[in-house]
């Protein structure tokens, strides 16, 4: 795993790459999710079982609380970054506010060979108001507020919601026909229901996949078991093979 720093704005990124089997390996790239980390959702595991497949993965830490635009700004440092090897092929895996991220990428760059989307909003200002509360009233009255996570203080400003307003995600996924997409939810999610991925999987064009996990809420910390052998079988035989839009014009749906 080699350690690095990727330079995005005025923020440096640390990201932590799990090289491939060889120097052309493809990449997934993770994002992770509002006040998340790089380290859940079972990415360590994610990157154990792609390596063996001659995948190499990519995690990196988004700059603390940033809006979606920036965010946006920030996976594409990443990818530029990837990209300096131009026989990199990459992929992109968003959790929650992350998959937002990724979604409005890859709708505004062509380029990537495949999306996943975990626990994905697909509207993000009816996801923040259930998350925040009367505090996102507050932002909507144009007052910052500060909320904590895991004891932590979280500083958000009125530009924080008026940024996630700017954008349609059932409008951008409907927009990336031919890209293999793979959308995951947990059908115990209380913080993004599972009616938003329901709602993405029926704007995205072909091919799709839609993985539904029975128990699972909004992580995926522990979750490896549940998910991975999917995601592998979709990176290996639909996102990474050498013809990687050929004969895929079937959605599936896993229950």
């Amino acid at each position: 795993m080699q350690n690095l720093s990727i330079p995005a704005g005025n923020f440096i990124l640390s990201a932590w790459l799990h090289e491939g089997a060889s120097p052309a390996a493809p990449c997934l790239v993770i994002c992770h999710g509002f006040c998340g980390s790089p380290e859940g959702g079972s990415s360590f595991e994610i990157a154990e079982v792609l390596q063996k497949h001659n995948i190499a993965v990519l995690r990196f830490s988004f700059s603390p609380h940033a809006s979606l635009s920036q965010q946006v700004a920030e996976i594409g440092a990443v990818i530029n970054h990837c990209r300096i090897n131009p026989s990199s092929r990459i992929a992109l895996l968003g959790r929650s506010m992350g998959a937002a991220a990724s979604l409005v990428f890859a709708a505004a760059n062509p380029g990537l060979t495949g999306l996943c989307l975990m626990a994905s909003p697909a509207d993000l200002s009816a996801t923040f108001s259930g998350i925040l509360g009367e505090d996102y009233t507050r932002l909507e009255n144009g007052h910052p507020v500060t909320v904590f996570h895991e004891n932590q203080p979280v500083h958000l400003t009125p530009e924080f919601i008026r940024d996630l307003k700017k954008y349609d995600l059932p409008g951008a996924i409907s927009s990336l026909s031919g890209l293999p997409i793979l959308l995951v939810h947990g059908l115990e999610d209380d913080t993004v229901p599972v009616e938003h991925g329901r709602r993405l999987y029926s704007a995205a064009a072909m091919p799709k996949r839609l993985l539904l996990l029975p128990g699972v809420k909004h992580t995926f910390t522990g979750m490896a078991t549940r998910f991975v052998p999917e995601l592998t079988d979709w990176l290996t035989n639909e996102v990474f093979r050498k013809h990687p839009f050929e004969n895929s014009t079937a959605g599936r749906c896993s229950l």
